[in-house]
């Protein structure tokens, strides 16, 4: 039962990291795209916050610092998916992750201001990415 045990938490490791390491390296090798992304999904969130000032001023420095937010963003993503795959304090590991990933799934998968097509699967990669938390949540309490 224990060799179980312990075959399933690797297994489960490696499910939950290989997202986020996959994604980080593809960052990595296409950075420019990554940047002008970045840049534009908030450029999107500041357009529909026209109506206010301080949203505005917020957006506009984000935008600014979008390079060094996509640096950080993609050594958290790096680190906690390498500290979760190799069982190597993957309760740190899966904070970084966590931390990213809440304000990731807010910006990217912006469903409640869509009307096209894109809506259910903007709605599907927000959940998907809700579920991922609970993982990442099991990992910080259980190790």
């Amino acid at each position: 039962m224990k060799s179980i045990r312990s075959a399933a938490t690797v297994i489960a490791r490696f499910l939950l990291s290989i997202v986020f390491l996959t994604a980080s390296i593809n960052k990595i090798f296409h950075w420019s795209e990554s940047e002008q992304l970045l840049m534009s999904v908030l450029s999107d969130w500041q357009s529909h916050f026209s109506f206010s000032e301080m949203a505005q001023y917020t957006f506009t420095h984000l935008i600014l610092f979008a390079p060094a937010l996509l640096i950080v963003g993609t050594a958290m993503e790096l680190m906690g998916s390498l500290f979760l795959l190799l069982g190597v304090r993957e309760k740190l590991g899966a904070a970084l992750l966590l931390a990213l990933l809440v304000p990731v799934t807010i910006l990217f998968h912006q469903f409640w201001f869509i009307e096209s097509s894109m809506k259910e699967l903007q709605q599907a990669m927000f959940l998907k990415n809700l579920a991922i938390m609970g993982g990442l949540i099991l990992v910080l309490l259980y190790g």
